[in-house]
């Protein structure tokens, strides 16, 4: 089973979230998440978005990249200016996140949307075929 790691810095918001939404995408992947400068707990707005969609939250912390596992097939960066040069991974992608403004709720939600295509794309290429749909 291939493993996907979701990072930044915070892992309280979007790397988070990512592994979140990839894990109500589908079971066929391990997916993980962490950043380099853990926050102490998830983004509120982050929490309150996810749960609007009917995907708590509960049991999700944020994690540093030294608890991600060795194996890593897929590393996500999600674009926060990070280098992570201690993690081994076969395939590095950048989603590049960073371009986009997330201090309202409303920028926030947008950001959820995006990454739940950007998602949604990547399981397509670790599939090899078109399995989800692009809104």
């Amino acid at each position: 089973m291939k493993t996907i790691a979701f990072v930044c810095v915070g892992n309280s918001f979007k790397s988070i979230v990512a592994e979140r939404l990839a894990k109500e995408l589908t079971n066929d992947f391990i997916f993980v998440s962490g950043g380099t400068n853990p926050a102490s707990k998830i983004n509120e707005d982050g929490k309150k978005i996810m749960e609007k969609r009917g995907m708590s939250m509960k049991g999700y912390k944020p994690h540093s990249l030294h608890d991600l596992p060795e194996k890593i097939d897929y590393l996500i960066q999600m674009g926060c200016g990070i280098i992570c040069p201690m993690i081994k991974a076969k395939n590095v992608i950048n989603f590049n996140m960073d371009k986009y403004p997330s201090e309202t709720l409303i920028e926030k939600e947008i950001i959820v949307n995006i990454l739940e295509n950007k998602i949604k794309e990547l399981c397509n290429i670790c599939y090899g075929y078109k399995v989800f749909e692009i809104v």
